[in-house]
Order: C-alpha cells, then sequence, then structure tokens
C-alpha cells in the first residue's frame, strides 16, 4: 500500500510539473523573431519598479499611466548589408528616428549596429551582438562581451567596451488597465559599458525588463533605467517605459486570449481577480468613453441580489473596487457580477471558495 501511495505521490508531482512547464511560453524564431512588414505603434507610459523576479508571479500594472507620446515601429529587410549567411537575413528595425540593424536566423537574433540619420549618428559593434537565442524560457541565460565605435557628426568618436547580460528572470500573470495576460515570460537585459572620447569618460548601466505574452510576436511591456556617471561627477538615472499592445504582424501568431471571454476590440473591458477567490475579489474596468455605470452581484438561485455601484455617469479610464465576501455574507458558491456601461452589458463569472 505504502508503494502504491509513493507512486501515486510521484505521479501528481510529475503532472503538475508538466502543467507548470508546458503553461510558460517559450519564445521561439517562428514566432517571436521580426518579420519584415510588420508594424505596431507603442505608447510611452510612466515608469513603474519591475516587480520581483521568480516563478508564478502577478506583476499587477492594472494603473499604469500612459504619458501620451506614440511611436511608431517598422520592421524591413536590408538589402545594403552582406552580413547574414545561409538561412539568416538582414532586417531592418526603424523607432523615433533609429534604424536598428539585425541579422535573425532560427537560433539568434544579432545586432550589427543603429544609426539615426537626423542625430547624424552611427554606431556600429566590432562583433554582431546576440540579443537573443532561440528557444528561450525561464531560467535560461547567456552574457558576452561587446565593444564598438560611435560617431556623432562623422567626426566626434566614441569607443565603448563593457558586457551584455539576457536573462529570463521570471514568468507569471501581467494585470494591465484592459486586459489580463496570463503566462507572460519577463525577460531582463543588462548592459554595463565604459565609453571614452576626446571629452572625457562615460561609465553607463542600462536595465530593461520585457515581457512576452502568448499571442504577441515582440514584447507587450518594457520598463527600463539607464544609470550614466560622467567623469567624477554623480550618477544622471534616466527612465523609459512603453506599451506595445497594438502589433500588426504578418508572422505566425496564436490569438490573444483575455479575461472573461473579453475580446481585444470590446468597447469597455472588465477584469475581475482573483478567481476562484475566498475573501475579496477585484475588479478593474477601463472605460473607453464617458458613460452611465451600475454593477450588481447575483447568484442563479436568486438568494444574493446586492447593488454594488449605483447607476452614476463615471469618466473614461480605468476605474477599480473590491468585494469583501465576509462583510456581505458570501457563502462558497457561483456568483455573477454583472456590469452594465450605457448600452453595453458584461457579466463576470466569480467562484467563492
Amino acid at each position: 500500500m505504502r508503494n502504491l501511495y509513493t507512486k501515486i505521490t510521484l505521479l501528481l508531482t510529475l503532472s503538475i510539473c508538466l502543467s507548470n512547464a508546458f503553461g510558460q511560453i517559450i519564445l521561439t524564431s517562428q514566432n517571436n523573431a521580426p518579420v519584415a512588414g510588420d508594424s505596431s505603434r507603442t505608447r510611452e507610459v510612466v515608469y513603474v519598479s519591475p516587480g520581483a523576479a521568480g516563478e508564478n508571479q502577478v506583476w499587477d500594472f492594472s494603473a499604469i499611466q500612459v504619458s501620451g507620446k506614440t511611436s511608431y515601429r517598422g520592421v524591413s529587410e536590408d538589402m545594403t548589408h552582406k552580413m547574414a549567411g545561409p538561412g539568416e537575413r538582414n532586417i531592418v528595425l526603424a523607432e523615433d528616428g533609429y534604424e536598428y540593424s539585425y541579422i535573425c536566423s532560427e537560433n539568434s537574433i544579432r545586432e550589427i549596429g543603429y544609426a539615426n540619420p537626423g542625430k547624424k549618428m552611427t554606431l556600429g559593434y566590432d562583433t554582431p551582438l546576440v540579443q537573443m537565442k532561440y528557444p528561450f524560457s525561464f531560467g535560461q541565460q547567456f552574457a558576452q562581451p561587446c565593444s564598438g565605435i560611435a560617431w556623432y557628426h562623422d567626426r566626434s568618436r566614441i569607443d565603448f567596451s563593457g558586457t551584455y547580460a539576457v536573462t529570463a528572470d521570471a514568468y507569471g500573470t501581467l494585470i494591465l488597465p484592459d486586459r489580463i495576460m496570463k503566462n507572460t515570460l519577463r525577460v531582463k537585459v543588462v548592459k554595463q559599458s565604459l565609453q571614452i572620447s576626446v571629452c572625457g569618460s562615460t561609465q553607463s548601466t542600462s536595465t530593461k525588463y520585457f515581457w512576452y505574452a502568448p499571442g504577441y510576436r515582440y514584447p507587450v511591456l518594457m520598463l527600463g533605467t539607464t544609470e550614466n556617471k560622467y567623469g567624477a561627477k554623480e550618477p544622471v538615472t534616466h527612465t523609459n517605459a512603453w506599451l506595445n499592445l497594438n502589433q500588426a504582424s504578418g508572422g505566425a501568431a496564436s490569438s490573444v486570449t483575455l479575461s472573461d471571454g473579453q475580446s481585444e476590440t470590446s468597447e469597455n473591458t472588465v477584469i475581475v481577480f482573483p478567481n476562484p477567490f475566498s475573501e475579496q475579489v477585484t475588479f478593474n474596468y477601463f472605460l473607453r468613453s464617458q458613460v452611465p455605470v451600475s454593477i450588481e452581484l447575483y447568484d442563479m438561485s436568486g438568494k444574493f441580489n446586492i447593488l454594488v455601484e449605483k447607476k452614476k455617469t463615471q469618466l473614461d479610464g480605468l476605474h477599480t473596487g473590491t468585494l469583501n465576501a465576509s462583510k456581505m455574507g458570501l457563502p462558497p458558491g457561483v456568483y455573477y457580477l454583472r456590469f452594465t456601461f450605457d448600452r453595453q452589458v458584461v457579466v463576470s463569472k466569480i467562484v467563492k471558495i
């Protein structure tokens, strides 16, 4: 009997491990490498703390604020460089006046360098910088030295050298103002360099976090900091962050699944978490415009029918609220939250355990 119990325990443990493993996203060239013809528009957001690393994280960025700036990203083939070998292709990613040149293959993405014609600036690596290795999943990492030369106005030269490290340091659930993305993978990129020019030296450390979600070819969120130390002066830190949810990809990508069956084009989106819940459940809803809103909680038996929010006009943007099971006297069971946004009705099924 003890042997049978041991075998059952081992099988259950193995099944849980396999379930967790298959639930995680794995970056591949087929699903995540740049494809010529793709385009997207990133939205600049206010920088927030990237949160913890590790397994089964929940990053609640539901209150993240859009700062207004929108940037266009476009991917095209580059026929000017001759560095690509058999089975490889040269790709250019254009964004905010910069043109980043890459060599893409089934196994990796390598950056040749970049240019900004408007600022008359170019940068080239002595050896193409490996930005990603495929396949790539949680716990994997790689690092390499990097060096090269940058030019400003074709006459100001900057020599730089340093290190470049990439780590898939976390996975879990990403909560944004209008959607929940499960099984997201976070990739941490740290670039350290010493830059030397006729004006002196600069020590630079850049740390960026990229979130990849199923159904999206490119990162959906980036949070970054850059610290520059000019000579003996005190370090100066800059932050930047963006959302990239409006992606038009000609490459293979699975469909995007949003919480509670909401579609990406839904007029107003509702997020309820955690679900199932024991004591408290939180609901977020994102209004595309100013509309009257009312919220009801009920069960199918008709025993519970509670008006959570009386009908009143609310402004566009993110709204949030909570339900406390003890205060409302809710026993374990299945309940429904009915959100009425003017003429639109959204019903979310929740389970009290």
